[in-house]
């Protein structure tokens, strides 16, 4: 894996997403383990900024909370205290019917490509679908609309007629980019987005991203436990341990001289000169 990061040139001003003094704990009664029936603290007093334009990398081991942050940044859960602002507006003025005033300004991308599609309708009728319910442009227009969102995604337009189970891993979260984008959205939440793909595919996908960053001007907030890939996508990183955010500053900064204990053992636990599968990531992500 190469030193240095290659997060997108593009110009950075204004912020986008902030987050103050967060704070989210399960209702009594919630257990992470069998038998211990308890409140449980995910979220401790997380405070994080995302600029227009840049990649904020959010990183962190397996059950820190990442996730329980993003839901909350995205709107699916409420925080049991803190505030969060799009672009200067309080977060609770833009969850207007049907969140449709917070769908243009985030829009969400997981892991999960086959839960967060229905298997049960094509993916161009669920693009379209997405287009109806945000009143977005006429039924005529529509389809053409998604197909040239599916273009900018490297997409044919002869896959709108697919269903997600005749696709492949990445062509579903290509369809994934390709439905949160059709709504312009200036905020791109990442939760885990190549993790389950192919080292390959996770590359074009990546390379992908920050495309679009690029041609749209986006902000994206990148959430992952993986740290050479955080390293190589983001402007600046955003290190969270067990519920709380332990250290944030440039990507660089952070990775070459980290002040955290936790920073200096999750980086030292980055294998290097590793043949097999990591000499093969490596290889693959150099193409960023």
């Amino acid at each position: 894996m190469p030193e240095e990061h290659v997060a997108s040139d593009v110009q950075i001003a204004g912020l986008a997403l902030a987050a103050r003094n967060l704070q989210f704990s399960y209702a009594p009664g919630f257990s992470l383990w069998p038998g211990r029936a308890t409140g449980f603290h995910a979220i401790k007093d997380v405070s994080l900024e995302l600029k227009s334009g840049e990649t904020l990398g959010l990183v962190g081991e397996s059950g820190c909370g990442k996730s329980t942050l993003a839901s909350l940044l995205c709107g699916d859960r409420q925080p049991t205290s803190g505030e969060i602002t799009l672009f200067g507006e309080p977060f609770k003025s833009l969850m207007k019917p049907n969140r449709r005033g917070l769908a243009k300004h985030l829009q969400v991308i997981s892991q999960d490509t086959m839960g967060a599609l229905d298997p049960r309708r094509s993916v161009g009728h669920q693009i379209v679908e997405t287009l109806a319910i945000h009143g977005i442009g006429y039924p005529a227009s529509r389809l053409d609309r998604a197909a040239e969102t599916f273009m900018s995604v490297s997409l044919p337009a002869s896959a709108l007629q697919k269903f997600p189970h005749q696709l492949s891993g990445g062509q579903r979260q290509r369809v994934a980019i390709a439905r949160a984008l059709v709504v312009e959205p200036k905020i791109l939440l990442c939760d885990e987005p190549v993790s389950a793909l192919d080292v390959s595919v996770q590359a074009q996908v990546l390379n992908l991203l920050l495309d679009l960053q690029r041609a749209r001007g986006l902000s994206l907030l990148f959430i992952s436990h993986d740290v050479r890939v955080v390293r190589h996508v983001s402007h600046r990183v955003a290190i969270m341990e067990a519920g709380r955010i332990v250290e944030t500053g440039a990507t660089e900064d952070v990775f070459a001289n980290p002040t955290h204990p936790y920073t200096a053992k999750l980086l030292s636990a980055v294998p290097r000169g590793r043949r097999g599968r990591a000499k093969q990531a490596t290889a693959m992500l150099e193409t960023l």
